[in-house]
């Protein structure tokens, strides 16, 4: 298991999913929107001055570092795995591992206590938006921090086992 990017897999998106809380806290900070009832017209501005321009630059400066780093370790796990190649591009998470009987199980075992976690945080964040004054940018960030959550039990649980194979 030592090198299979499948394992970290989860880490890596709760990295990307903190890169994109970031960057719509920044443009929630610096964007401004009206919409006029009356004429049906929209207003919208977007302004990066001062800190706004900095912290986006030092985004963007961040998410190609990020990615550029994602991509090799994608290359090397690709090379060093042949027979459980990653791609950028397909419908089937990543990090699910099923080369025989006992990693589907866990795989299984993991997939439902992340579908139980969002049978319960759906209906709370939901609730949430009605009762509380949420804006947009706020809405989006709940929901990112709620796809942080469903790495996060994925990854605890696959770990979980892991160390138990490992002793």
């Amino acid at each position: 298991m030592k090198g299979d990017m499948r394992y970290t897999y989860p880490i890596w998106q709760m990295g990307f999913i903190l890169l994109l809380i970031a960057l719509t806290t920044i443009i929630g900070f610096t964007l401004d929107y009206e919409i006029s009832n009356g004429t049906d017209s929209f207003l919208f501005q977007f302004s990066l001055e001062g800190v706004g321009f900095w912290c986006l630059a030092a985004w963007l400066v961040l998410l190609v570092i990020y990615l550029l780093i994602f991509g090799w370790k994608m290359h090397h796990h690709n090379k060093r795995n042949p027979s459980h190649q990653l791609k950028i591009m397909t419908l089937k998470p990543q990090e699910y591992m099923e080369d025989d009987e006992l990693f589907e199980e866990v795989t299984r075992r993991a997939t439902q206590k992340v579908y139980s976690y969002f049978t319960v945080a759906l209906p709370f964040l939901a609730s949430l938006f009605l009762i509380l004054p949420i804006g947009k940018f706020g809405m989006l960030n709940a929901l990112l921090l709620i796809a942080f959550g469903q790495y996060f039990i994925y990854y605890r649980s696959i770990r979980q086992y892991m160390e138990k194979d490992a002793e």
